[in-house]
């Protein structure tokens, strides 16, 4: 089942110009930084990282081009649904490294699923463990695995994956506390979402602490600092949004300071297991929305892609507990009547 995926990595070499392009989340980033060293361990030098914005897609594409890339590997995205985003790199060898579903087969360039591989619940194998469990099977990182960790925990999959937890945390005598957010790869993976809500300039900084800095150092770091100042944004929202209440849906509308709702979703929708949240940051031209539910009784991906379907400009995915979504602001108020028809 890995064997096409396998060679992939086999055939480059250090004479190939390659580039990541990666998701800018503790996922995403945590699988940059894993394959980044198995490249560097293959004395493999000549990569760059381009981060993904899914509403400039068209830049990100100029971006690669840039590099004039020989290999193109793409994580944490879900790059099959953008045809037009996929369609320029056909000169190139590229190869998708994601773990939401979309069930979108390709001839023009390899993707790596979850479900390739036989696991099914797709959400619960981040593309960290997925790039992990790749170049393992290539060389050896264990030195290294706290990085998984960080990747599990940012993505809430630890619990799925509580052995490989333990026996990361036993490897790197890191203390395992009931609340996985207050260890040390917990704290880590908090600290490297907070870089990815302020610019992709802070996300390379992300990559580049990872990368070269102890766990030590890194809480330490400027971004640590940065972290802090969200956390107090992301409670100064959470105790003084007004939300809007339908049965078991809950909507909220934002303006922060940071790009929290995400974070927001997670915190309230995991304190209340019964309930859907809906966080929408409202910009002047446009809305962007996270959903999380964690009962398993509403899919999140499916009601933000019905609550859209008839919006132009607009797209919705994701997962069953965590989706998110994006549309122009003119069709808020529909936006929120559509969702509350669901309930």
């Amino acid at each position: 089942m890995w064997s096409k995926y396998v060679n992939f990595l086999k055939e480059i070499t250090d004479k190939d110009r390659v580039v990541i392009c990666f998701d800018q989340d503790g996922d995403g980033i945590s699988s940059a930084v894993i394959l980044s060293k198995f490249f560097e361990r293959n004395h493999i030098t000549n990569f760059n990282y381009v981060p993904f914005r899914r509403h400039s897609r068209d830049q990100v594409a100029e971006d690669i081009l840039k590099y004039d890339p020989t290999k193109l590997i793409v994580l944490d995205i879900s790059a099959e649904e953008y045809p037009e985003f996929t369609s320029r790199f056909t000169e190139i060898d590229f190869m998708v490294i994601d773990h939401h579903r979309t069930d979108i087969h390709s001839d023009e360039f390899l993707i790596l699923k979850p479900e390739k591989i036989g696991f099914e619940k797709s959400y619960q194998y981040p593309t960290a463990k997925l790039v992990y469990e790749l170049c393992s099977k290539l060389v050896n990182l264990e030195d290294i695995s706290w990085l998984l960790a960080v990747g599990l925990i940012s993505d809430s999959c630890d619990k799925t994956w509580f052995e490989d937890i333990q026996n990361i945390y036993s490897h790197f005598n890191f203390e395992l506390k009931s609340n996985i957010h207050e260890t040390i790869p917990g704290l880590i993976a908090q600290i490297v979402n907070s870089a990815t809500l302020v610019s992709p300039k802070r996300t390379k900084e992300a990559i580049n602490l990872l990368m070269t800095k102890t766990s030590k150092e890194i809480l330490k770091s400027s971004l640590a600092e940065l972290n802090r100042d969200i956390n107090y944004e992301i409670k100064r929202i959470i105790d003084e949004t007004k939300q809007q209440e339908k049965n078991n849906l809950i909507i909220m509308e934002i303006e922060p300071k940071y790009a929290v709702a995400g974070i927001v979703g997670n915190k309230l929708s995991f304190k209340n297991l019964d309930k859907t949240y809906v966080i929408i940051t409202k910009y002047k031209d446009h809305a962007e929305v996270s959903s999380r539910s964690q009962s398993g009784k509403v899919n999140c991906s499916k009601m933000l892609k019905k609550a859209i379907s008839e919006f132009e400009d607009s797209n919705a995915g994701g997962h069953i507990p965590a989706a998110g979504a994006a549309f122009p602001i003119k069709y808020l108020e529909k936006f929120k009547s559509n969702l509350i028809a669901q309930f």
